[in-house]
């Protein structure tokens, strides 16, 4: 049963997505729910730059939230903080990793209810290989992709 916007309660690994190009794949995509931010998940993934040209993930989108940023975190002295980006580089035959603490997409302001095992969709926009869309299953796990029952 999809809720509205596209969300879905159900879950389970989703294959990697290619763009149209097949320059950039996009892997291992998950999401989890802010712990101090109501209404705000952030999405993790892995993208992969197979071409011989650099990249720029320039912005997201999101049906399931009003707002979607590029966000990359960091730590000064003994404070975490997140800021805002309006870019993600992505060198040639590399990978980047978005994971808790570094970089990651943040969906606020959401269209239905968001709640573990929910799946919305993402469009990832860059500026050589066009748009990616992926489906981000909500993980009630702090640091990977895996679902407690």
């Amino acid at each position: 049963m999809a809720l509205a916007g596209g969300l879905s309660p159900t879950a389970g690994a989703q294959p990697g997505q290619v763009s149209s190009s097949g320059l950039i794949s996009v892997e291992g995509v998950w999401a989890r729910l802010a712990p101090k931010e109501p209404d705000t998940a952030s999405v993790f993934f892995e993208v992969v730059n197979v071409g011989d040209k650099p990249d720029v993930l320039l912005s997201a989108t999101s049906p399931a939230a009003k707002k979607v940023t590029l966000r990359r975190g960091g730590w000064r002295g003994l404070n975490f903080f997140n800021k805002d980006s309006d870019g993600i580089r992505i060198k040639a035959n590399k990978r980047v990793s978005f994971h808790p603490g570094a970089i990651e997409v943040t969906l606020s302001e959401f269209t239905e209810p968001v709640a573990v095992r929910s799946v919305f969709p993402v469009t990832l926009v860059f500026k050589e290989a066009g748009e990616v869309t992926v489906e981000a299953t909500v993980s009630n796990q702090l640091l990977g992709n895996r679902i407690e029952k």
